[in-house]
């Protein structure tokens, strides 16, 4: 008996690709995060700031060193290219990582790199199987 050929379906052979694309998007987004959800929000307060200026006066970059409290700890972080200008004593709200409460950033990250990622692996299996049968079918 001959098995049943698999037709040719553009809509698969696109949504396995662009799954695809998604994975690997999402994955070197993680990746350049370093994996970490920086999601849980505490108060910082500045206790350094350090100015690089051109030869014209021209700020160039700013450093800010904060003093904060995670997971019942204090800690120290430098935000690096920081765009406004501060003050020491000044607060602002940072957002740090459960499972590694030194890596801290002032704003949230995270969720886009994970949904990313995880479209892309839905649409893969759930597509990919079909795709690949085929391509097994109609081109291999």
């Amino acid at each position: 008996m001959e098995r049943k050929k698999e037709e040719l379906n553009i809509p698969v052979m696109i949504f396995t690709i662009i799954g695809v694309v998604l994975v690997v998007f999402g994955v070197l987004l993680l990746k350049h995060n370093s994996f970490k959800l920086k999601v849980i929000s505490t108060e910082g307060t500045v206790i350094g700031v350090q100015t690089k200026t051109t030869a014209d006066g021209v700020v160039e970059s700013r450093s800010i060193t904060l003093a904060y409290k995670a997971s019942g700890s204090d800690y120290n972080a430098v935000i690096n290219n920081y765009s406004k200008e501060m003050q020491i004593g000044e607060k602002m709200t940072l957002y740090y990582d459960f499972f590694s409460p030194n890596s801290v950033d002032n704003k949230r990250t995270g969720y886009l790199e994970y949904l990313v990622t995880l479209i892309g692996v839905i649409l893969v299996f759930k597509t990919g199987p079909r795709f690949f049968k085929i391509v097994k079918d109609n081109y291999l």
